[in-house]
């Protein structure tokens, strides 16, 4: 019985719920940090900073392998402290759906931050990190194609200015 269970539980267990519960964190600190407004704008902000990266030559990246992730996270955060607000979407803290709304934010924010760097990034070195499994979940193809869209998706839901 203890063998079957064993094949269900891979082996990096730990490893993988210790970088879950990190990230889970890092999306609760974030959220608290930047707060509501903040937020989207930081998700508005993956998207130009994924665009502008995409859109540069391969050739300004050879010098290093940390290069594509390094500018992203450098257009990020300059995107960040010189913008105003791109678009007036409001996530009221009124009610009683607040806290699910805010939480859902700064999850969706935080994982697609982290999903465009370990994309930038060569498989070989991330996996390093973190195991194959919840590279699967972050930055396989599919999942970064999740981490980009579903955000956008879920400010239908909890952009309350919409009800």
């Amino acid at each position: 019985m203890l063998d079957r269970l064993n094949e269900w539980i891979p082996s990096t267990i730990a490893g993988d719920l210790s970088l879950i519960l990190l990230f889970v964190g890092v999306s609760l600190l974030s959220g608290f940090v930047f707060g509501r407004w903040k937020l989207v704008n930081i998700l508005i902000n993956v998207y130009i900073a994924v665009a502008l990266v995409g859109i540069l030559p391969e050739e300004w990246f050879a010098f290093s392998v940390y290069a594509k992730a390094g500018l992203f996270f450098a257009l990020l955060v300059l995107l960040t402290m010189f913008d105003d607000r791109l678009f007036d979407i409001h996530i009221t803290s009124a009610g009683t759906d607040f806290f699910w709304r805010f939480f859902v934010t700064s999850f969706l924010v935080t994982g697609s931050v982290i999903s465009t760097i370990f994309s930038f990034l060569p498989k070989p070195l991330v996996l390093e990190w973190v195991s194959p499994n919840l590279y699967s979940y972050i930055a396989s193809p599919w999942a970064l194609m999740f981490w980009l869209v579903v955000p956008i998706l879920s400010l239908f839901v909890i952009n309350t200015r919409l009800r």
